[in-house]
């Protein structure tokens, strides 16, 4: 389990450069209701569209949206600086790394990461906090899937009865606006958000300040609403920042149910580039290796030379350090074998950047070598 970090830090140095993604760059200005289109993916069947509208949807909240709270009349505004999308869609985008949680049956929702229940019991054991993760296993998805359910938005046309439509958007980093500080690491972020509210456990939040109101769109004040809430609002256009993909942070292959087949749905998933950052010079506790393949990716149509350079300055990483980074990514690539990374092997393996990139190496030479493409050492 990587560790959270919470510091101080100014990001008027954020390098410059081209937009990474033609299909993150959206120039139009997307209020709520274009967000809570995004959410929906009950239309979508096919990898690409799914991955085109995760980019969407990122851009949507990180360039589009602010996160804001309110307790007692004070009012805490965050923008969102890292986010990570998940999604189970039965028959079309098995995600095995997705939760699949009730709540997350219900787009446009907040939700707090529980413990996991077996399959042969569903029900969860009841605790004083509410069955919630505790700890450093915190974390606080917007729900996605299908249409939401709310008399605010229009009502969609596609049923989704008969499949299983569940998925979420992690938050890892917010940067609190008033004073620049970064809350990065999904426990921490929750543990912020407790703080501000004044409740000592998820449940509290949940049930006394929220009263179960888990919508994650502003609501309408009336005289009896609670104080306290959490919502999402739009941001007024402004200059786009450079969002950067890369996999996922936190997952490997240390799962007894996987092989070393390529399409085993977790060597599959393992490596979506479904996290989407900005500044990553401010993501530099967690996620490293992540962060720095993220870049790397990017600037693959540089020279070589011009790649170490951009790679160093908009990661702010050491010269020596990107050079072991792209030693053990090529090594992977050249050399490692998938086995090596699954099982009691593969335990721990996205906390190593090194372990990490080996793997992210050898991943994309199976990768490439099953769909017949060029690599990033070929290109």
């Amino acid at each position: 389990m990587s560790t959270d970090n919470k510091r101080h830090r100014s990001a008027d140095n954020e390098p410059s450069g081209e937009y990474p993604n033609k299909s993150l760059r959206r120039d139009d200005f997307l209020d709520s209701s274009s967000l809570a289109s995004l959410l929906d993916f009950s239309a979508l069947t096919s990898h690409s569209d799914i991955n085109i509208q995760f980019g969407q949807l990122a851009d949507t909240l990180i360039c589009g949206h602010h996160v804001l709270l309110k307790h007692d009349g004070r009012e805490h505004k965050f923008d969102i600086l890292e986010l990570e999308c998940y999604l189970q869609k039965s028959g079309y985008h098995e995600d095995p790394f997705t939760h699949g949680a009730d709540e997350q049956k219900y787009s446009g929702r907040w939700y707090f990461h529980r413990a996991p229940t077996s399959s042969a019991n569903s029900e969860r054991k009841v605790t004083a906090a509410g069955g919630y993760r505790g700890g450093t296993r915190k974390g606080l998805d917007l729900t996605l899937g299908g249409p939401i359910t709310s008399s605010y938005f229009e009502s969609s046309n596609v049923d989704t009865s008969s499949t299983r439509l569940r998925g979420g958007v992690l938050f890892r980093t917010l940067r609190r606006s008033s004073d620049s500080t970064v809350i990065s690491g999904p426990s921490l972020l929750v543990d912020e958000i407790l703080r501000l509210s004044k409740a000592s456990n998820i449940s509290e939040l949940v049930e006394q300040r929220w009263g179960r109101n888990t919508t994650a769109f502003p609501r309408a004040s009336t005289s009896g609403s609670t104080s306290t809430s959490l919502c999402l609002q739009p941001n007024a256009p402004g200059v786009k920042p450079i969002i950067y993909c890369s996999p996922r942070v936190g997952l490997d292959l240390s799962n007894p149910c996987v092989t070393d087949s390529p399409t085993d749905p977790r060597v599959i998933y393992i490596s979506k580039p479904y996290r989407y950052f900005v500044h990553p010079h401010l993501l530099t506790s967690n996620g490293r290796g992540h962060t720095f393949l993220g870049i790397y990716r990017t600037c693959l149509h540089d020279s070589a030379e011009d790649t170490l350079k951009e790679i160093i300055r908009r990661s702010g990483l050491k010269e020596k350090t990107v050079l072991k980074y792209l030693a053990d990514y090529k090594a992977g690539f050249e050399h490692g074998a998938l086995h090596s990374f699954i099982g009691s092997a593969g335990k721990g393996a996205s906390a190593s950047p090194a372990t990490y990139l080996k793997m992210m190496g050898t991943l994309e030479r199976i990768s490439a070598q099953d769909a017949h493409e060029p690599t990033d050492f070929e290109q």
